[in-house]
């Protein structure tokens, strides 16, 4: 949104520990454009060493969110339902500060839907994303007048995406799992786990299980449902299985569960031969 001068203003959010943990910064809408950014950086590595594509989880779901935000029904909160990301090049962690835009593509009753994409600082198409949002009659307990952020250094310890989360992976029988408590660093305004950290989380043991197979690879594609809301303290287990694993293409299905069988998060991810 602007104002009377045509400047561009911040969106009115809740900074959670997510948006700090990745240093999501600079929330800000333009019209029907909404718009933030994230630097990169070794953090941002997988357990092998390598960037993960779900490290952009956050970056992407605060800016698909908050173009489905703009003009909600009156004390009503959007929440992700469905997130498909595109990956188009590899995830820098030169420092790189990667930028990303969306807009809303529709809104009736239920929802909305909107669509991005995330660009390097030289303008490269990074990422194209996707994400359908569910109108729900929850608010944040407050939300902030000024929408101001600092970017912050990384958690003390932290060693790449899974000092991040806070997890940790294991390997199995069937292919692996990624074990987390949903910490208050880790969920939305609303409290629950955020959309972006699940996100992040099983491309992460979605790769876990294709090392373990043998099969290194980069992921080509990552779609997320959620099924249901994962409420602050929850140990969460993300479940990842291959369904196929070839030598230029492959198929991983995660499935986040506190294991009662229900379902919170139902993930496929798509892998290519890395290049």
């Amino acid at each position: 949104m602007t104002d009377k001068f045509g400047q561009r203003q911040a969106v009115p959010t809740t900074e959670s520990g997510p948006e700090r943990s990745f240093r999501v910064t600079g929330l800000a809408a333009d019209g029907d454009l909404v718009s933030g950014s994230m630097p990169t950086g070794s953090w941002l590595n997988g357990p092998a060493g390598r960037p993960t594509a779900g490290a952009l989880g956050v970056l992407v779901d605060e800016v698909l969110g908050h173009a489905i935000m703009l003009e909600p029904p009156v004390d009503h909160w959007s929440v992700s339902s469905e997130i498909s990301v595109d990956i188009c090049r590899q995830i820098p962690t030169d420092g790189t500060l990667l930028s990303a835009q969306a807009r809303i593509l529709h809104a009736d009753s239920r929802g909305g839907i909107s669509s991005g994409s995330v660009v390097d600082d030289r303008g490269r198409l990074v990422s194209g994303c996707r994400q359908h949002g569910r109108w729900v009659r929850e608010l944040p307990a407050q939300l902030p007048t000024d929408g101001g952020a600092t970017v912050p250094d990384p958690r003390p310890g932290a060693e790449g995406v899974l000092g991040l989360l806070g997890a940790q992976v294991k390997i199995t029988g069937d292919g692996a799992e990624l074990h987390l408590v949903v910490t208050p660093e880790l969920v939305n305004p609303l409290g629950n786990l955020h959309g972006g950290i699940a996100l992040c989380a099983s491309d992460v043991v979605a790769h876990a299980a294709l090392e373990a197979a043998g099969r290194p690879s980069d992921t080509a594609s990552l779609h997320i449902a959620y099924a249901r809301p994962i409420p602050l303290d929850t140990a969460v287990r993300f479940e990842a299985s291959v369904a196929h694993s070839g030598r230029s293409f492959g198929v991983v299905r995660v499935t986040g569960t506190n294991g009662t069988g229900k379902p919170y998060t139902i993930a496929t991810v798509t892998t290519a031969a890395r290049a």
